[in-house]
């Protein structure tokens, strides 16, 4: 996220004119949501002249370990007002034992909001102002992109806000399942074999309705993936906005749709499904954001795991409450090597936290006090993820921590039953970090 200094990642999303890479703060209302800041920081990549060239680097050598920043950032204009530049993918490579990072930037939109590394190594982009989903590859030291699918719904916005893939129609083929800002849709993309064009399903359609996570999981073990998402109403900033999650399970001829929560206080913009204790089914998980007044948070940000039960419905328990005004990052990975695997809730401001329990028979989960293993981190965003980059049969954490302008890996140490902690490299000023993903590359 943006860096000018570590306090201001908030004032900058909403301030720089809540441009279209924000997302709450982000993509809100400018005039109502929050006054203009002036930036203070000039980007290394300025152009005062006008907007810059897209960056298309090449990638030197062989596929090695690679991590992948999906990304938003700015430029100073003629006037000195700061500008959203090309979308932006910071690719991190670990060349001869030390990182290094490249950039590949889209003129077509202002935000990469995501990036996936796929098996023939092309890389999926969802990105916002345009809402365009693109296939990259590189050869021969040239990127070439192909458009797969671009809509406009009509709204403020128009934006490709997460994506996650999965089978989940049964018919033995992956489909994208993609969330978009901001009528409401959520999109279900069966992608061509021949290059063609794509089968697209676009569900719940509403003005004004921001959907912003998409999870994908089996939560009752049948062998058929359901999956997720939260819209909500309009983002603002420094006030509340209600919003549901909500389940969507295919009959055999469409997508059915459960709420899963839902209220008029606050809304959740993470969820995760993810099988911590190896039985098959996938928890399922939400982070409520703030309660806020202002700047004065009425009720903390609350992770919910929700439980299945017969007619349909769900119940939740509280797994953890954070002092913080929202936690957009939650994952699942066993650290550890015990069989169990524990929780990372990535805070905006108050830092990193490990949230580990213990399964029943019955699949019952206690959840223990968390611990703020790393208080000096925090972001916008705060993107992280869990990953054995390096194939030694053990899980590293990735986190981009933008408010410290910190590219950082964090590894399990038993000895000392703690994290281990390894600076990367430094993020760009004025940047801000939507996502990570890693792979070979």
């Amino acid at each position: 996220m943006a860096r000018i200094r570590p306090a201001l990642l908030l004032s900058l999303c909403g301030a720089l004119f809540a441009l279209p890479a924000c997302d709450g703060g982000a993509g809100g209302d400018a005039k109502k949501d929050a006054k203009p800041a002036k930036a203070k920081t000039k980007a290394k990549s300025e152009a005062k002249s006008g907007p810059p060239e897209p960056a298309r680097d090449a990638l030197e050598g062989e596929p090695t370990d690679a991590i992948l920043l999906s990304q938003a950032w700015f430029y100073k204009d003629s006037g000195g007002k700061s500008k959203p530049g090309p979308a932006r993918l910071q690719i991190w490579r670990k060349v001869n034992g030390s990182w290094n990072a490249t950039r590949l930037e889209d003129a077509d939109s202002n935000v990469f909001h995501k990036a996936i590394l796929l098996d023939d190594g092309s890389i999926l982009t969802a990105a916002g102002e345009k809402a365009m989903l693109k296939k990259w590859k590189h050869n021969a030291g040239k990127w070439s992109s192909e458009l797969l699918w671009e809509n406009s719904w009509g709204g403020k916005f128009n934006r490709l806000r997460d994506i996650e893939i999965g089978d989940v129609d049964g018919d033995g083929k992956d489909e994208y399942v993609i969330a978009t800002h901001d009528g409401g849709v959520v999109a279900v993309l069966d992608p061509a074999e021949d290059g063609g064009k794509p089968q697209v399903v676009e569900l719940d359609a509403k003005k004004d309705t921001f959907v912003h996570e998409i999870e994908i999981g089996d939560i009752d073990g049948d062998g058929k993936l359901e999956f997720f998402a939260t819209p909500s109403d309009r983002n603002k900033a420094n006030t509340s906005q209600a919003g549901l999650i909500v389940m969507y399970k295919y009959d055999g001829t469409t997508y059915k749709r459960t709420t899963v929560d839902g209220g008029d206080h606050t809304h959740a913009k993470e969820i995760l499904a993810a099988d911590i204790n190896g039985d098959g089914k996938s928890e399922f998980f939400s982070v409520l954001e703030a309660e806020l007044s202002g700047k004065t948070i009425k009720k903390p940000v609350e992770v919910r795991q929700y439980i299945p039960k017969e007619d349909g419905t769900f119940g939740h328990q509280s797994v953890v409450k954070i002092n913080d005004r929202q936690t957009r990052f939650l994952l699942a990975a066993d650290f550890d090597g015990d069989g169990f695997k524990e929780l990372i809730a990535a805070a905006m401001k108050t830092g990193l936290y490990l949230v580990d329990g213990e399964a029943a028979e019955d699949g019952t989960i206690t959840w223990k006090e968390p611990v703020n293993f790393d208080k000096v981190s925090g972001g916008f965003e705060h993107a992280m993820l869990a990953d054995d980059l390096d194939g030694d049969g053990k899980v590293e954490l990735y986190v981009a921590a933008d408010d410290q302008r910190d590219l950082k890996r964090y590894d399990w140490d038993a000895e000392t039953n703690a994290f281990k902690r390894t600076d990367l490299g430094k993020l760009q000023e004025l940047t801000f970090t939507w996502n990570i993903e890693t792979g070979k590359l």
